[in-house]
């Protein structure tokens, strides 16, 4: 096997266009790189000023309402690390960016989409683009080169007639085009690391990049020595090959992600909106006193305390009205929210399950995922900061209930001591396990692939007649 990937080796250094293959190759990730790794520093620069700026604007308040203080809320922004500058994924489509206020869950705001950037609506410039699309097609097409030289050359018969294995020598033509397919990838990942700087969870997540990226690229080279091997004509191996290509690549993720939306359709926007004013309008309303939601709480708090009127309550009942609104506002959240992540979910199952004839779109799915930037990372971002914005808000509406006020007393205002007290949002990501778990349809069809391509490989034999 050793002579085989040598010999592979120096018969690819001579393939005429190689040289000129791995220029361009390295050039253009040299280029995305640079561009991912320039985006990064200016947006982490620019998020890192928003966050000091908006703390310093919370910490020099001043003595404030509690409520007040819940309306003028506060912004949080969704993580950014090295994998992110790696494959940009959703995030150029949904934001980073959520405010966080009294009485509404937001959205997602600040998408490049949102803000006209033309080149975002196509996919940004990121390593991943090259590494998923260009490298793998120059990886398939000398697989096929290699194998239709053999045969021009007249040395497969030779080979063959001298008792060489043919599987044998197919799986070192395999290694050795995968091992510097994977040399672009680990020195890739490399050196984007190590500009931007390495950790342990960040380490996993890179290691399973390489990974996925690894069994991508044995798929694609097993699956073009395979077919080359099994036509006897030339130009028929390479139209098959290109031909799968196209619909591995263009054709065949747009059909199961229209089949997705079609069998798990997501509500518009404004039928969305429209949905939760609705079933919002038919609870408590902290700012309509005449609610008649509004009675059932005064009743109980009146009775809770011994008194007749909110005006004996040695609270202020104001504070508690607007939790109350938040506690009945939740509620529509999670029922719509929660809807509408689960769409998401299924949508994103069925792509996954339904990629077994395509594998490129579970490479897909794995770099986005362990880059941290698919759906299941925008919407676990988003759940942490609605969690957050829930205790955020209590917080201020239970210090204006209980800190000191009577009901209707809204100059009451708390010091800035008690405001610099709430700790900003601190976004953890999923775990490592967590993540696996998500992506294990991806590995799993992955592997089913490897294991139909080895067992191929395996069993193919060439008729000598034919070469």
């Amino acid at each position: 096997m050793k002579s085989i990937l040598f010999n592979e080796w120096k018969n690819l250094l001579i393939t005429p266009g190689m040289q000129v293959a791995a220029f361009v190759l390295m050039a253009a990730l040299g280029f995305t790189a640079w561009a991912g790794l320039e985006e990064y520093r200016v947006v982490a620069q620019m998020e890192g000023e928003a966050k000091i700026h908006l703390r310093q604007q919370w910490e020099s308040m001043g003595p404030s309402n509690p409520h007040s203080a819940a309306h003028f809320g506060t912004y949080v922004f969704k993580k950014n690390h090295a994998l992110t500058a790696f494959d940009e994924g959703a995030n150029s489509y949904v934001g980073r960016t959520l405010y966080l206020e009294g009485h509404r869950q937001n959205e997602l705001v600040q998408s490049d989409a949102a803000q006209g950037d033309v080149l975002s609506r196509f996919g940004k410039l990121r390593p991943a683009l090259i590494l998923q699309i260009i490298l793998p097609l120059l990886l398939l097409l000398f697989a096929f080169q290699s194998v239709r030289s053999e045969r021009d050359a007249d040395r497969l018969r030779l080979l063959l007639v001298q008792g060489v294995s043919y599987s044998k020598l197919l799986y070192g033509k395999l290694w050795s085009l995968w091992i510097p397919g994977m040399g672009f990838v680990l020195l890739t990942l490399g050196i984007q690391m190590g500009l931007l700087g390495f950790s342990g969870p960040l380490v996993g997540r890179a290691l399973l990049l390489a990974f996925g990226y690894g069994l991508f690229y044995w798929i694609v080279i097993a699956l073009a020595l395979w077919l080359s091997s099994k036509t006897v004509k030339s130009y028929t191996a390479l139209s098959w090959l290109l031909g799968i290509w196209i619909v591995w690549v263009i054709f065949y993720p747009k059909v199961t992600y229209s089949v997705a939306g079609i069998l798990y359709p997501l509500p518009d926007r404004v039928e969305f909106s429209t949905s939760m004013k609705e079933d919002r309008s038919a609870l408590l309303d902290g700012h309509n006193p005449e609610e008649e939601a509004l009675k059932v709480l005064e009743d109980s708090v009146l009775h809770a305390y011994g008194v007749t009127s909110k005006e004996e309550l040695p609270i202020n009942f104001d504070g508690l009205l607007m939790q109350a609104d938040e506690e009945f506002g939740n509620r529509v959240w999670d029922k719509h929210f929660g809807e509408l992540y689960d769409q998401m979910q299924k949508q994103k199952s069925l792509v996954q399950w339904a990629s077994l004839p395509n594998p490129f779109g579970n490479l897909q799915s794995l770099s986005m995922g362990a880059a941290g930037t698919d759906n299941f990372h925008q919407v676990d971002f988003l759940r942490e900061a609605e969690d957050y914005r829930r205790v955020f808000i209590r917080t201020l509406n239970e210090r204006h209930a209980y800190g000191g006020s009577k009901t209707g007393d809204w100059g009451y205002k708390e010091d800035q001591e008690f405001f610099n007290s709430i700790a900003d949002f601190q976004y953890a990501e999923p775990s490592f396990p967590d993540l696996i778990r998500q992506q294990t349809p991806s590995l799993i069809l992955l592997l089913v692939w490897i294991g139909l391509l080895a067992i191929g490989i395996y069993r193919v034999q060439p008729k000598l007649s034919a070469l």
